[in-house]
């Protein structure tokens, strides 16, 4: 019951955020859609049967006008309007370093353009406000909540942030600001006439610009962008952003709500949105963002779907642990096994010479399952998902490597192990009894880990912070602590699945 509680609670917190969204959507914002297409349509942008509506509960997204057929282009997006690494200012491009990231530049060039801008007014005018970004993605929070991200999630965002540091960084040492202290007066951006630009931001306003890119761009391959890094591929494209993502899971057509996503292409002339099924009156246009998980998007974009087909869980504090034990124990017994050094004696060969090889070789100490899944590449990186409950390729290597070395120490177990990796020689698969075995090993990993972290992380973490709300030193907003429950509770679902699955 309490655990209902506390997954109602927090789906309540983050459909504030919808709430919020739809209410603060009053006919003043619909102007704003408005005038961005008619802003799109002098511009040669070319909307088929769909248009921007308000989705109850949800905000905007692209809705059809009429019904749609199969291989419909609903979206044409002239490169002409794309921005793009080339149509950054000038003055912008040049002051920064050659080596600025794509992602970053094009941030300098949201940033340091003045606000409202004449030519992208229309445009900017339906970006998500700086409030939305503080909200929702974690890039911007309290740095005392990033104990409570799931480790995958963590590893994610500790990413995105040493993206956005090193932007920044190339951005405070350019002579993009303002002089200050130390720093002279930057006379060559003057003599380019750039008095226009805004000069002084701070970082604040560079992470929203950056964020705004990170969330926003289309990934954009031509002749010119394929000499860069993929992730420098990128392009921003009005209209075309306010299309919102799905997962679409091929292998499960005709599941109920698992619907095929439209596809979209570049061509030298322009970006285009293809219907790649028919659709009704009135019913909300997808696009895929690509097959990501539930701590990606939030990394990413800000938000959770309840059912992601694509979604996954890291579980390697779960089997970690029982490799660290496994490596312990190895090296207890050999530390009792060992003997002092034998006396080397040496004899007489044919010629009468001392024979310099001593009688018997000493043994190699076995080695742990730590060690031989190091050795092998298969150290880490453990997950479950929606389609393998029990455990990915990686997770199923563990337990075979703990199972090969915990029925026969030394060097039979790592033998039986490597034939598995090198020869694909799988005794557990072929031996019900042996494969029984490796399931209760995993849940007995997974159980621990859902009651000492999963649950104690919600219980006694989060919980307590929900309850400081309001009170001087309380960490991060109602919304974080909500969309951080929430992804815990489908953590939890998703290790409660596995479980049946391994012990029904």
């Amino acid at each position: 019951m309490a655990k209902r509680k506390r997954e109602a609670a927090a789906k309540e917190k983050v459909g504030k955020r919808n709430t919020r969204e739809e209410d603060q959507i009053e006919a003043s914002d619909m102007e704003a859609y408005e005038e961005l297409l008619i802003w799109a349509k002098d511009r040669g942008i070319i909307l088929n049967g769909v248009e921007p509506r308000r989705i109850p509960g949800r905000g905007m997204g692209i809705v059809a006008t009429k019904p749609l057929e199969e291989d419909e282009t609903i979206l044409t997006v002239p490169s002409t309007t794309l921005r793009t690494y080339e149509t950054v200012h000038p003055s912008i491009s040049r002051a920064l370093p050659k080596d600025i990231s794509i992602h970053g530049l094009l941030a300098a060039d949201l940033a340091f353009d003045p606000s409202p801008s004449a030519k992208y007014r229309q445009w900017n005018a339906v970006c998500p406000s700086r409030k939305d970004m503080w909200d929702y993605l974690p890039l911007t929070w309290d740095h005392r909540l990033r104990q409570f991200l799931p480790r995958k999630a963590l590893e994610l965002l500790l990413k995105q942030e040493a993206k956005f540091e090193k932007d920044w960084s190339m951005v405070q040492q350019s002579k993009l600001l303002s002089s200050g202290p130390g720093k002279k007066e930057n006379k060559s951006l003057e003599e380019e006439d750039c008095g226009t630009l805004n000069k002084s931001i701070t970082r604040d306003d560079y992470l929203y610009a950056w964020l705004l890119v990170n969330t926003r761009t289309f990934y954009h391959e031509t002749p010119k962008t394929k000499k860069f890094n993929k992730d420098d591929r990128m392009v921003l494209q009005p209209v075309a952003d306010l299309f919102n993502h799905t997962s679409y899971d091929p292998s499960a057509e005709k599941k109920e709500g698992n619907k095929k996503t439209c596809s979209v292409a570049f061509s030298p002339t322009a970006f285009t949105i293809t219907t790649t099924r028919p659709y009704a009156a009135g019913e909300e246009v997808y696009i895929c963002y690509g097959n990501h998980s539930n701590d990606f998007l939030l990394i990413e974009y800000g938000f959770l779907f309840d059912e992601n087909v694509w979604d996954e869980v890291c579980i390697d504090d779960a089997i970690l642990p029982l490799l660290d034990q496994a490596q312990t124990h190895s090296q207890s017994q050999q530390q009792q096994q060992q003997q002092p050094p034998r006396k080397v004696t040496r004899r007489l060969n044919e010629r009468g010479k001392k024979d310099l090889k001593p009688q018997a070789s000493q043994q190699q100490p076995p080695k742990s399952p730590k060690e031989v899944l190091e050795e092998t590449g298969f150290l880490g990186n453990y997950n479950l998902d929606p389609r393998n409950p029990t455990g990915c390729y990686r997770t199923q290597v563990a337990l075979r490597a703990l199972a090969a070395l915990a029925d026969s120490a030394g060097p039979q177990g790592e033998k039986k192990f490597r034939a598995f990796i090198d020869y694909g020689q799988d005794p557990w698969e072929e031996s019900l009894e042996e494969q029984a075995k490796l399931n209760a090993l995993l849940a007995q990993a997974l159980k621990r880990w859902s009651s000492d972290a999963i649950e104690k992380k919600i219980r006694d973490g989060l919980d307590k912070l929900e309850w400081r709300e309001g009170h001087e030193g309380v960490v991060g907003r109602e919304c974080h602590r909500g969309l951080l429950s929430m992804r815990w509770m489908q953590v939890k679902r998703m290790v409660d699945r596995a479980l049946k699955e391994l012990e029904g």
